[in-house]
């Protein structure tokens, strides 16, 4: 799909409740991910180990992947695009229905005050109410520059900071299954090749004497515990980065540009280079 000054600008249309839905979703799955967070970093700080990876991944499985895979079948359902006319805005829904919303008939148009579930805007009618559906925009500096004078909000600093999201956090499949597939599984590899040739004297040791379903369920039980340590670890930062990313939208454009891409690059960072080498220090060690 081409986009130009006028759109069509993809969307996504949220009533009042399935906003609510997806805000109640949205949520869930951040509140998980940080109460487990926050166990971990306890064990870490502490030098225990009462976080179990089983547990911990039936617990992330219900209160994080279950809500996140119903949020994005929201999404999916929610799916819209406007086009800016000359005269007003064209709302076509994903079953084919649209509205058409005369200019004369907006008063302004507001970003959302928190980016839950996700950046968007609310139209605001000179009749003194809400529009019915709110927009679910990613990007919404481009549609808001599109409607000229109305868009005035594409100068708010949560407009500045969901643009410079969606400019510099693209991800795509093969980010997700280098940093969920690749080095998990990496590591995972050489704390099990190390455990083998500690308990069973090689690297198939264990298979010799036990068989396939041994091995296995070993190597199953080296990956989890690694697997679910990454991924909070980069739950923790990334938390941390966006907060810190927010926050300097409201200083100007170029802070909001600028601190995205140092966050970016210092997740990464810590991510694909600080970890993997403390881990091989205190294996090493």
């Amino acid at each position: 799909m081409t986009v130009d000054a006028s759109g069509p600008f993809p969307v996504h249309a949220l009533t009042r409740r399935l906003r609510a839905l997806g805000g109640l979703l949205h949520v869930t799955v951040l509140g998980t991910l940080g109460y487990a967070t926050s166990l971990l970093l306890k064990d870490v700080l502490a030098g225990t180990q009462t976080l179990q990876p089983v547990p911990l991944a039936i617990g992330l499985a219900v209160g994080g992947v279950l809500p996140h895979i119903a949020l994005r079948l929201l999404r999916l359902g929610t799916r819209a695009t406007v086009t800016v006319g000359p005269e007003g805005l064209v709302l076509t829904l994903r079953g084919g229905a649209h509205f058409e919303i005369p200019f004369e008939t907006l008063d302004s148009i507001c970003p959302w005050r928190l980016p839950i579930p996700a950046p968007g805007l609310t139209l605001r009618l000179r009749a003194g109410r809400a529009f019915d559906y709110g927009l679910e925009a990613q990007a919404p500096r481009a549609l808001l520059e599109a409607m000229g004078a109305l868009g005035e909000a594409r100068n708010d600093p949560r407009v500045r900071y969901a643009q410079a999201r969606s400019e510099k956090w693209r991800r795509r499949w093969y980010d997700q299954a280098l940093k969920y597939g690749l080095v998990p599984g990496v590591l995972a590899a050489i704390f099990f090749r190390a455990h083998q040739y500690i308990s069973f004297g090689g690297p198939f040791g264990e298979l010799q004497m036990y068989g396939w379903t041994a091995y296995l369920t070993s190597f199953a039980r080296t990956w989890l515990p690694v697997f679910l340590a990454l991924l909070l670890f980069g739950c923790f930062w990334r938390a941390l980065a966006e907060a810190l990313c927010f926050s300097a939208a409201w200083l100007g454009p170029r802070w909001a540009r600028n601190t995205r891409i140092g966050a970016e690059w210092t997740c990464r960072a810590l991510y694909y280079v600080a970890l993997p080498v403390f881990l091989a220090v205190r294996l090493l060690g």
